[in-house]
């Protein structure tokens, strides 16, 4: 059986290493070093990783047990996605109708087209194509 400080602990050394890389950047991933950053001070203490991953396991054991099913993960990874959908929806729905027309959908599109061809030649090529997983589109 697998502790509750060592679940923390492994939680939050295999979020700092898929994080660290990115965490001076920008976008989402500026958003992760701030959530991180308990005291602000533009660095990540592995004392600042246990408590987020303690805050974290709190939010994730529902019932309370001191341990963390698949279905309370489940139902977390559920609940971030969801609030992700939304946000996304809330942003293509630009009248805020609560529902997408074919015109709002398109203006995504176009939106795409403008950002990533680099030279507005029309056509967005392989070169032009993000590669990278923070890339906004």
């Amino acid at each position: 059986m697998v502790s509750k400080k060592t679940l923390s602990l492994v939680g939050a050394i295999a979020f700092l290493a898929s994080t660290a890389a990115f965490a001076a950047g920008s976008g989402k991933w500026a958003k992760g070093m701030e959530m991180l950053d308990g005291n602000k001070d533009g660095q990540i203490t592995l004392e600042e990783l246990q408590k987020f991953e303690e805050e974290r396991f709190k939010l994730m054991d529902s019932n309370g047990d001191g341990q963390i099913s698949f279905a309370e993960m489940e139902a977390e990874k559920a609940a971030k996605r969801a609030e992700r959908m939304k946000s996304h929806f809330d942003r293509m729905d630009l009248d805020a109708s609560g529902s997408l027309s074919a015109e709002e959908l398109a203006a995504r599109g176009n939106k795409m087209m403008e950002r990533l061809d680099e030279n507005k030649d029309g056509i967005i090529t392989e070169d032009e194509f993000p590669r990278h997983a923070d890339h906004k589109n």
